[in-house]
């Protein structure tokens, strides 16, 4: 085959330039995402019903929806949260679940049970996302500022932007903070009430019969069909004004006769604010699984349709921006992919001290690439960080097969054969070596195909483009390198028989190489002299890094995808109940000093009853000095001025964070959650595991969270009970039905609602026009009028008891949940170890049970899983060994590499004292596919060597030595290639790069400013860490696997050789001695 092609070249070249003309479409076509999603889809019934309490909600709401969503096929996990006046039901569905059709199904389900509700609560709503008060993590968000009044700017707003973003696909819910709603109004007079014996219920029911939709109806008149529609809604004022409430004797009563009606804005809910001026501001969410940048860009293509239709001075910036975040990232990867390149060119340079070769060596880099994305194209692939990353990690391993093959042409040619001759030969040794490598290495990338649920959708993505990468390699270098090998002249060739002038530093490096080369063989032939000495420092450092790992090294949590972490934070949460104007008086605390100074970009604030967030942001410039942590402990500082209030200052820096009460914020880094059928007993069994976990000394805060406690809540919220004595009822002429009427009239102050107001919706409201000033306990001090003309006050038949009532209940597949969390101060390890002796050693009785949370680890299932592929991973290789050597002796020789090259992961994480997180392990199912790569080349030519002993005259060891010699430059230089490639994906090597004074001397010259140079590096520093834990496992892998290659395996070989020499002896003695 390769005698074929290198006989055809135009046909070779050929086909290249097709890879390389698809593989430009391919690049250009292909679809782009930020980051897997690791979500599960999911859909979230809301509903909400006035200012009932928790447990009501979730009797008569709550459960009668999750009994009817856990009937939709296809569900995962259902889970459900009842707080004041809001039920949240929120359905998580398995991953290929077809969810137009989950939320068909349920909506069916839904319409059912809609007419069963209770009145007064509204109709169920399914929507994508959840409502979670304090999330300060939206898609994007956008403000909006003008010369107007914020009223006028609020519909101008919602009928513009609005609009055009909600039709966005992909975008689930728009919420717009800073406006005043408009609002029917009607204020009733309480004497006028009292007189005809009236609640605000009847007048809001006669009043909402104006905006009644009865269904269109046909008839036929003078042979034609018509279609009549009656009209509904609020078209004056007036006609609230006339509305007939009820007829006494020949009169009829009106609302007017009952108080005012006039149009109004509502109070606001929301307060909004960039830079100390009051703006609108709108956040974006997007829906779950969709593409983040393909629904960044549509939101931002909406928004700039909709600027020509803008008022003058209408004034619009981005808040947030997600999507640019994310291609943020993507450019990150991008530029440290070409910095990899640029290093393995430089060292194939160095190495191979030829022009040519190196470029012929990155050309099949540059064309395995483009075959890869011609695959990702066809299979659907979608690009990402993740794809990038793997194309950026497989860059060093892609050239090993292109070096060992033109490293073999190339002694040819210094052994004098010709041109031809030399590249077929040279490529015809190694292909069966370079085969099982690279055969190796893909079936461990494959096993990573094994991996389910988060890890499958996280990982996936990083190993099937390595995948068809090492493939297309493979072709590449037997197809394309050895074709371009003729076109080498050779300049730094030493043939024999001819004397080449080469330049002086070719001379000087060469020279160089030269020496190290010789000073390796005597290496060798030293350790294969002393094979107990090797052998033993060996098991010494396994030994000694394995009790490392195993004690000292802390084992991270499982982060999928981190944000930048480069804004200053500060939330605050009031009591539940509070004023918007309290919420906004204690921010305005943080807010105003920051007017004084300069150094930020901007400070946005949102403002809610008993919410509120700041947000400052910085240029990028800014970032990379102290000034951002300066300003973080000045607003730490009037935090700690304030008592009896939640308080969090977050961002730049978590380990400064301050936290002061609840506001949502808080870190614990253990946590169970128990679920049980009885709400009460769960909280005592809760609440018994957290003082048996205070026992510890090491544990410092502890909680039990519900829902409103995972939201910056108090735990118990109040609730006053009216308690009717009955025994004094029977003294006085008076029914219960009477009572409770007169006590509903006096306390059902207010109703609201949405109607039509000349065809716009907008909210109405029927309420006394002292609502505001009435107070519960003014019912006590109300009397009763009897017959007889008796007055009765209500106090003598009732009284008012305070009690405090659960603030929200958790539900999880129809069970009550609560979550048990406390934090360990200790590693992450010994955090775990306590956590999961805390959940072994629970007993629980028949009804409750127990679970591990793992939002930051990973589940039983999934270490399994994991651990199953890792071993997997790990047994492929070794068969895949021993299938195509049919032997078990070679094969084990080099998997030996496989074990060793755990001293190097178990030392770099010592080292550089990193945790080794879940990233980190995955790892090593890498390292299992690429550190045989080396010891297999070895081996093969050991084996080669020893068969041309009697040819070339040479001793056992001096020809395993000259073997490894042969194999030296090719092995070091695809090993730190490998190294050396992965090295820019290491963020402290990155910044330590960029800062060397060559580096900036260069920007400078090249033209690049001050701040383009920062903007690059700010670029390349919003990497992943879990790209930093991949590469440093295989770093630390490839060197000590690199080392073991070179000097374990030879001695390893030679004992294997001599104990298998020695058994062929034993057996032949036996047989001889049976057979005299």
């Amino acid at each position: 085959m390769i005698a074929f092609l290198l006989k055809r070249p135009i046909s070779v070249v050929m086909f290249y330039l097709a890879i390389v003309i698809l593989g430009v479409f391919s690049y250009l076509s292909i679809s782009i995402e930020g980051q897997p999603d690791v979500e599960l889809p999911k859909l979230v019934v809301r509903t909400v019903w006035g200012s009932t309490s928790p447990e009501v909600v979730q009797i008569f709401l709550t459960s009668p929806i999750e009994e009817e969503a856990a009937q939709v096929k296809g569900l995962e996990e259902l889970t459900s949260r009842s707080t004041r006046g809001y039920s949240e039901v929120i359905l998580k569905f398995e991953r290929d679940t077809n969810m137009d059709f989950a939320r068909m199904d349920l909506n069916e389900r839904l319409s059912v049970l809609r007419r069963e509700l209770p009145p007064g609560s509204s109709q169920p709503q399914i929507v994508l996302t959840t409502a979670n008060p304090i999330s300060t993590d939206n898609f994007m968000s956008l403000s909006l500022s003008g010369p107007y009044d914020l009223n006028e700017l609020y519909k101008i707003v919602d009928e513009t932007i609005g609009n055009n973003i909600r039709s966005v696909q992909g975008v689930a819910e728009v919420v717009i903070y800073g406006e005043s709603e408009r609002e029917i109004r009607v204020e009733l007079d309480r004497k006028a009430m009292d007189l005809y014996g009236l609640v605000p219920d009847q007048v809001m029911r006669k009043v909402n019969e104006l905006n009644v939709t009865y269904e269109s109806t046909r008839a036929d008149m003078d042979n034609r069909e018509y279609s009549f529609v009656i009209q509904s809604g609020i078209w004056d004022i007036q006609e609230v004004r006339d509305l007939v409430i009820q007829k006494v004797g020949n009169r009829l009563i009106r609302v007017r006769d009952l108080g005012k009606v006039f149009l109004a804005y509502s109070d606001k809910l929301s307060l909004s604010r960039i830079n100390g001026n009051p703006t609108i501001r709108m956040d974006i969410e997007k829906e779950i699984g969709v593409n983040l940048i393909e629904t960044a860009s549509a939101v931002k293509e909406a928004v700039a349709n909709a600027k020509s239709s803008f008022p003058a001075g209408l004034r619009y910036d981005w808040v947030r921006d997600e999507g640019k975040m994310m291609q943020d990232q993507l450019l990150s990867v991008y530029y440290r992919s070409l910095f990899c390149v640029a290093i393995i060119a430089i060292l194939l340079l160095i190495f191979l001290r030829s022009l040519s070769a190196t470029i012929v060596v990155t050309l099949n880099i540059a064309f395995s690439v483009l075959i890869t994305i011609n695959f990702m194209y066809y299979f659907g692939v979608t690009v990402n960080v993740m794809t990038l990353a793997g194309l950026a990690i497989g860059f060093g391993m892609l050239v090993d097969n292109a070096i060992v093959v033109l490293e073999n042409i190339f002694r040819h040619r210094e052994q004098g054969s010709d041109r031809m001759t030399s590249a077929l030969k040279g490529a015809q040794e190694v292909v069966w070596p370079l085969f099982a490598a690279t055969l190796t290495t893909v079936a461990a990338f494959l096993c990573m195909l094994g991996l389910k649920e988060r890890l499958a959708e996280t990982y996936w993505s990083l190993a099937i483009p390595v995948i068809f990468s090492l493939s297309a390699s493979l072709i590449v270098s037997f197809t394309f390198t050895p074709l371009l090998s003729l076109l080498i002249r050779g300049a730094s060739l030493h043939i024999q028989g001819k004397t080449v002038r080469e330049p002086a530093c070719q001379r000087l490096l060469g020279s160089f190489l030269k020496t190290i080369s010789e000073g390796y063989r005597r290496l060798v032939l030293f350790s294969l002299t002393h094979k107990i000495l090797i052998t033993g420092i060996t098991l010494i450092l396994f030994t000694l890094f394995y009790f490392i790992y195993d004690r000292e090294i802390d084992q991270g949590s499982f982060s999928f995808f981190a944000s930048r972490n480069d804004t200053i934070g500060v939330v605050v949460r009031l009591p539940q109940g509070s004023e918007l104007e309290t919420a906004d008086e204690v921010i305005r605390q943080f807010e105003v000093p920051l007017m004084d100074v300069v150094g930020y970009k901007d400070v946005n604030i949102v403002v809610q009853s008993n919410f509120a967030h700041l947000t400052v942001s910085f240029e990028d410039d800014m970032l990379n000095s102290s000034y951002p942590t300066a300003l973080k402990s000045k607003l730490v500082g009037v935090a700690q001025g304030f008592a009896g209030i939640g308080l969090t200052v977050y961002g730049i820096n978590s380990d400064d964070n301050y936290y002061s009460g609840f506001t949502g914020y808080e870190t614990y880094n253990s946590s169970i959650t128990i679920m049980g059928y009885n709400y009460k007993k769960l909280m005592d069994y809760a609440n018994a595991i957290l003082r048996k976990v205070k026992r510890k000394k090491r544990v410092k805060d502890t909680d039990v969270q519900t829902t409103q406690s995972r939201f910056g809540r108090s735990k118990n919220e109040t609730e006053t009970v009216l308690l009717i004595d009955r025994e004094k009822l029977k003294n006085y002429p008076l029914s219960m039905q009477y009572l409770l009427s007169f006590i509903q009239r006096n306390l059902k102050l207010e109703s609201m609602t949405r109607a039509k107001y000349r065809g716009e919706e907008v909210a109405l409201e029927v309420k006394f026009k002292d609502a505001r000033d009435f107070d519960v306990k003014d019912l006590e001090a109300l009397v009763i009028k009897i017959e007889g003309g008796q007055d009765i006050r209500l106090a003598d038949l009732m009284t008012l008891e305070t009690r405090k009532v659960s603030s929200g209940i958790d539900r999880k597949d129809q069970q009550y949940a609560v979550r048990v969390r406390w934090d360990y101060k200790g590693s992450s390890k010994k955090a775990r170890r306590f956590n999961e002796s805390v959940f072994n050693s629970l007993v629980l009785p028949a009804g409750f049970k127990a679970e591990m949370d793992y939002a930051e680890n990973l589940s039983d299932e999934e270490t399994a899983n994991l651990e199953w592929v890792i071993w997997l991973s790990v047994f492929v290789v070794l068969m895949i060994l021993i299938a195509l050597y049919e032997s078990f002796i070679d094969p084990f020789v080099i998997f030996l590499t496989i074990p060793l090259a755990g001293i190097g992961v178990a030392w770099i994480y010592w080292y550089t004292d990193e945790p080794l997180d879940i990233t980190a392990r995955i790892g090593a199912i890498i390292l299992a596919g690429i550190v045989v790569n080396n010891s297999i080349l070895m081996v093969s030519h050991i084996n080669s060597e020893l068969k041309r002993m009697q040819e070339t005259g040479k001793t056992f060891h001096e020809a395993v030595a000259k073997a490894a010699q042969d194999r030296f430059r090719p092995v070091l230089l695809t090993a730190i290639t490998t190294i050396f490639g992965l090295l820019p994906l290491l963020d402290d090597f990155v910044q330590w790069f960029l800062n060397l004074p060559g580096i900036r001397l260069a920007a400078q010259w090249l033209g690049w400013e001050a701040r383009g140079a920062e903007e690059l590096n700010m670029s390349l520093e919003t990497t992943l860490d879990m790209f930093a834990s991949l590469s440093r496992t295989t770093v630390g892998g490839m060197l000590s696997a690199t080392l073991s290659t070179l000097i374990v395996v030879p001695v390893v070989y030679v004992i294997f050789f001599r104990l298998k020499q020695w058994w062929f002896k034993r057996v032949r003695e036996i047989s001889s001695l049976s057979s005299s």
